[in-house]
């Protein structure tokens, strides 16, 4: 008995120095500390995933216009006198029997055109085959009835016709034709609403 305390006292010597953790213990597992100098490795973070942008679609530019050019007014008294002489020749004016309202041409073309000369020049060509309503009264009953754009459709130029004692109504339109012009002009009887005639010329 003794032999065996003897034994237990000489390995409880030689196992000292080494303190084994006792499951059935109060005092908390012994914790190694961390070496001097060392960092905990960081976790790695993963940058946030940045949205493809849309593709870029670019998208034509649009032509550019050039303006017309303006119209010299030596061409435009040719489609004045042509249209005049059109108008002569056709053999209506022997049915014409009245004062006729000549309605200011209308620009049609796109180009800055004198359309109040135009149409004065048809009026010179035409004075002596036609008789015209009085031109100031024309222009005051025309702010009277305000007029846009110093036109309006054909009813209220039938309207305006009347109350000048005009009996028929001439009209005409500047047009753009290639690289030129063209002049239609047309004659109407305001009590029948009667197209007696209807031409046009053209030329640059």
């Amino acid at each position: 008995m003794k032999l065996f305390r003897s034994g237990l006292v000489l390995a409880a010597a030689v196992l000292g120095g080494c303190t084994l953790p006792n499951p059935y213990s109060s005092q908390p597992a012994p914790v190694t500390p961390a070496t001097p100098g060392t960092q905990p490795a960081a976790p790695v973070v993963q940058p946030p995933l940045r949205p493809t942008p849309p593709p870029v679609i670019e998208l034509p530019e649009p032509p550019v216009v050039t303006p017309l050019p303006e119209a010299r007014s030596a061409n435009l008294d040719q489609l004045a006198d042509g249209l005049a002489a059109r108008l002569r020749n056709s053999g209506v004016l022997g049915e014409v029997n009245g004062v006729v309202l000549l309605d200011e041409i209308r620009n049609l073309a796109g180009s800055p055109v004198d359309t109040r000369g135009l149409t004065e020049r048809l009026r010179a060509n035409l004075a002596g085959s036609l008789r015209f309503a009085d031109s100031a009264r024309v222009s005051s009953l025309r702010q009277q009835l305000a007029y846009q754009d110093g036109r309006a459709d054909m009813a209220a130029l039938v309207r305006l016709g009347r109350q000048s004692g005009a009996d028929y109504v001439l009209s005409g339109n500047l047009n753009r034709s290639g690289t030129g012009f063209s002049l239609q002009g047309q004659l109407m009887e305001i009590a029948s609403g009667e197209v007696l005639w209807s031409d046009s010329v053209s030329g640059r």
